[in-house]
């Protein structure tokens, strides 16, 4: 049972990355679009270009290592058969070698990561969170840790900011701490519904598993934004230790709706995929983006096909570089271990450090950190949208500060396509549901 709770806790923001397996493997193709670049580092490949921090310098240049470092932390699970998410740390390490290589670091000041393991355990958790006040740090950079009730108590006595991650519980999406540039599963049900509606759809079937966060994600967010969308929802519970999908989606085709939204992922993904196609069923399945995993796609059999999947990476009108720059730095930096949600523990860690950067050496604090994350409005995100931590954007849950969502379908393993010209507006779509 804990084995599929900890990876449907994952499922709603993790995303593959844009031509790599996302368990590290390299034995994928380059999709069309996407340019292979020479150079040594990440900044020689890019030089000149825009992102998110303006433009990418033009030499890369380290940090001082006499100079004192900032210390900043991470909590993330793993060592445990009830969840293991190594290459969300590994994104972030990723991350703290190349700013520390080729950025400077933070006004010549080196970045020092501490990390914290967690196996599923809240007092481990607790543990953590302690060790990260023994340590001082300034912020930490957010991982998964599905038992974070044990930790979020003392980072919030503590005043310890938490920027990015994946959210796995409601505590997370409630802390006046914490800061996910992520809709969580919320967010993804909001697109899902919203494509639906877009494509003239009148009923959809929403199947979750029975947990907190997926129940209030369901019945708190998505029932009201389908009754605004014009949409007649039907909502299937189920239980977490579920294996067979043939009676859940039995029952969900029974209405023949427009569309079944099913909130599963890890071992769930393929049996659903595999089971829809046997099934017949004549309505667009989505699925979260943790399913367009590669190895679960070549299990699908082609199965995949059709199916649509979200993420929080830009959509087709929103041109960057940043999908290239993530798998440079997986590449030179983490010897290509980082893929899959990988990209999301990359995403918390730029935006930190964008923040910091703009503090300068001398102002970084956790102080001065939640001040200034508190106050970005419409900040620009690395491979993302636009984040805004006012603590309205989602009513009730404070902590999602870019729930906005863009789909996508998989060509072929590796080869994921955006299917949206424009962002869901999540933010948007829940205030209008009231």
């Amino acid at each position: 049972m804990v084995v599929l709770m900890a990876l449907l806790l994952v499922a709603a923001c993790s995303e593959p990355a844009p031509d790599e397996d996302a368990t590290g493997s390299t034995d994928v193709t380059t999709p069309a679009g996407v340019e292979e670049r020479e150079g040594n580092t990440v900044v020689e490949r890019f030089a000149g270009e825009d992102w998110f921090m303006g433009t990418v310098p033009d030499t890369p240049e380290a940090a001082d290592p006499a100079a004192a470092p900032i210390v900043i932390g991470m909590i993330n699970q793993e060592d445990t058969p009830l969840g293991s998410f190594p290459e969300v740390r590994r994104g972030v390490e990723a991350g703290v070698d190349f700013v520390n290589a080729e950025l400077g670091g933070v006004g010549g000041r080196p970045l020092e990561l501490h990390t914290c393991i967690t196996s599923f355990d809240p007092e481990q958790s607790a543990n953590c969170a302690q060790e990260m006040v023994a340590q001082d740090v300034v912020a930490l950079v957010g991982g998964i840790d599905v038992t974070s009730n044990g930790s979020m108590p003392v980072l919030e006595q503590n005043g310890i900011p938490q920027l990015g991650g994946i959210p796995a519980n409601l505590v997370e999406q409630q802390s006046p701490v914490t800061f996910f540039f992520s809709g969580g599963v919320t967010g993804g049900l909001g697109a899902f519904l919203a494509d639906t509606a877009d494509k003239g759809g009148t009923s959809s079937v929403l199947a979750y598993g029975e947990f907190e966060s997926f129940q209030v994600a369901a019945e708190d967010y998505a029932a009201p934004l389908a009754d605004s969308l014009g949409i007649d929802l039907e909502l299937i519970s189920y239980p977490l230790t579920a294996t067979d999908f043939l009676p859940v989606l039995t029952r969900a085709a029974e209405s023949d709706p427009d569309s079944i939204i099913v909130a599963a992922a890890g071992a769930a993904c393929t049996p659903i995929m595999t089971t829809f196609q046997d099934l017949g069923i004549d309505a667009q399945l989505y699925l979260v983006g943790a399913c367009a995993d590669n190895e679960i796609i070549r299990a699908a059999g082609g199965a995949h096909e059709g199916v649509l999947f979200n993420t929080e990476g830009p959509p087709l009108s929103v041109e960057t570089v940043e999908d290239e720059m993530f798998l440079s730095i997986n590449e030179l930096h983490a010897d290509d271990e980082a893929g899959g949600a990988g990209t999301v523990g990359l995403r918390g860690f730029m935006n930190l450090y964008a923040l910091m950067a703009g503090l300068g050496p001398d102002g970084v604090s956790r102080e001065a950190v939640l001040e200034t994350v508190r106050a970005a409005e419409d900040q620009p995100s690395f491979w993302g949208h636009a984040y805004t931590c006012d603590g309205a954007q989602i009513e009730g849950l404070p902590s999602l500060c870019a729930p906005q969502q863009s789909l996508f379908r998989v060509e072929e393993p590796g080869n994921n396509v955006i299917v949206n010209e424009d962002w869901f507006d999540t933010v948007a779509l829940f205030a209008e549901a009231g």
